[in-house]
Parts: C-alpha cells; sequence; structure tokens
C-alpha cells in the first residue's frame, strides 16, 4: 500500500463515513451493475457481486490495507456484509475479473473521449515488475528475477506484467497476467505449495496457466483483447525485453492503420536498420 495520499485524507476528514456515497455515485456514472451483468460477472445468490465490489473499491479510498483491516476498523458499519461474502467473491475461479476490468477501462475512455479522438502521444505501455511475496506456500510462487537489485536480485514472488493506455492525459491500467520464473530448489517446499483443482475452462485455471506463458505471449494476447475492445493508441512503448521480430511484426499488423513503437533493442549480435 502506498502512503496516505492528501487529497484522500480530505475527502475523509470532509465527508467522513459518507465515503460510500461517493463511491456508489461513480458506480453509477460506470453503470457498473450494467458492465457486470454484460461480462458475467455475477453470483447466483446473496449480495450481488456489484455490490460486493462496491465494497472492495472503498477499502483504499478508507486507506485499510485488507479485508481483515476493515472489520477492524470504525468503518465496518458502512455495510451489514461479511467479511465471507468477500473473501468467497475473490476466491471464486469462475469470476471474469480481466473482462471486467477491461469492461470498465473501456467505459472510462467512453466518458472521457465520447468522440473516440486518438491523441497525438497516445500509447499502449506494456511493462512488468516484481511482486515480492513472503510466503512460500503461496500457489505457483517461485524465485523471480529483480533486475534492480542486480546479480543478486533472486526473490520470492512473481511478476507481474501489466498493460496500460496512456491517452495523452491520463493512464489507464487494462489488464495484466502473473508470471512465475524459478521454481523453489528444495522439494519439501515445493511439496508445501498452495495447491487447487479448477474447472479447465474456468477464468481461474487459464490465469495459473498463463503464469508458466512467456511475457511476450502474453503481453500480445494482451494488445489484441483491447484492440478488440476498441481501444487504440498511436503507439505501443516497450523495453528490450520485446524488442523481437515477432513481436514486432504481430504489432504493425494489427488493425487497418498500424501503431508505432518505440522500444530499446538488445545489446547482442543482431543487426539493425
Amino acid at each position: 500500500m502506498r502512503k496516505s495520499i492528501k487529497e484522500i485524507e480530505n475527502v475523509l476528514h470532509t465527508h467522513g463515513y459518507s465515503i460510500d456515497t461517493i463511491i456508489l455515485n461513480v458506480m453509477k456514472t460506470f453503470k457498473f451493475k450494467t458492465i457486470c451483468r454484460k461480462v458475467g460477472f455475477q453470483k447466483q445468490e446473496g449480495y450481488s457481486a456489484s455490490e460486493i465490489v462496491n465494497l472492495m473499491l472503498m477499502l483504499p479510498l478508507m486507506l485499510l490495507k485488507s479485508v481483515n483491516a476493515f472489520y477492524k476498523s470504525g468503518f465496518q458499519h458502512v455495510s451489514a456484509m461479511k467479511k465471507d461474502n468477500l473473501y468467497r467473491l475473490k476466491n471464486n475461479e469462475r469470476m471474469p475479473w480481466r473482462a471486467l476490468l477491461l469492461a470498465v477501462a473501456k467505459q472510462f475512455q467512453c466518458l472521457v473521449n465520447s468522440e473516440k479522438k486518438i491523441e497525438a502521444h497516445s500509447a499502449f505501455i506494456l511493462d512488468d515488475t516484481t511482486e515480492a511475496k513472503t510466503g512460500r506456500k503461496i500457489e505457483q510462487i517461485s524465485l523471480v528475477h529483480d533486475h534492480v537489485s542486480g546479480k543478486q536480485g533472486s526473490k520470492l514472488g512473481f511478476k507481474n506484467l501489466t498493460l496500460g493506455l496512456f491517452d495523452g492525459k491520463s493512464f489507464n491500467p487494462l489488464d495484466f497476467s502473473l508470471h512465475a520464473e524459478k521454481r523453489l530448489k528444495k522439494a519439501r517446499h515445493r511439496r508445501e505449495q498452495y495447491r487447487k483443482q479448477r474447472t479447465p475452462q474456468s477464468a481461474g485455471a487459464k490465469r495459473v496457466r498463463e503464469c508458466h506463458t512467456d511475457k511476450i505471449t502474453n503481453g500480445l494476447n494482451m494488445l489484441k483483447r483491447a484492440y478488440r475492445k476498441g481501444l487504440r493508441a498511436n503507439y505501443v512503448l516497450v523495453d528490450s525485453w520485446f524488442s523481437s521480430k515477432g513481436f514486432i511484426q504481430t504489432v504493425r499488423g494489427m488493425g487497418k492503420k498500424p501503431m508505432h513503437i518505440i522500444c530499446g533493442v538488445r545489446k547482442d549480435k543482431r543487426n539493425y536498420i
């Protein structure tokens, strides 16, 4: 969690516990319930999925780090919902979180750019970062290289590959995938890792398979999904990891008006023209 943001603190001091009303008004503007229904983000009974997500979205705005922290805070009276409702939704393998995020991003662009104008400096930005973790029993956890730390930079965690859209004014997250790298060294530690049986076609099972798919393939899949959703930019901005011939050709072949690519180049024996 980042340090407390001053603007959020000011809202809390001014509105007190009415922060839930602020969130609900934003969700109405986004037509969030309709989006949830369209992408199949729904439950059969109890609180609706949109109601639970609304509560989850309030947590960072209340400067809370977790569901457990919420139910120990003075904000818990905001909702009569029990914490098990939130945990069950988070653990539900069928929930299409990716489709929900992409649909919300699309709706944001429709609200701020109804004319669908492509700004001159707009760009899809694809980059990865190290997500360090402390529990070696976490499902699919591995040792990942952190280039910021140099040769001794292996850490327990994941690589988080994220796609975002810079529209000339704001950065809008669109998609992400978690990646495993080197497996844990000790066989005993690998056996102790959490495992869960999932329906092969479920969203959760697809995420697990993605964890062991190379970042270039996943990155291209993210770009294609965003493009099919109608999101557009003039450039694709990546680092040298993605500067392969296949990646460049695929991106340049997307759509009637090809996007330009801005990237570093790998310092090896290849020649560039």
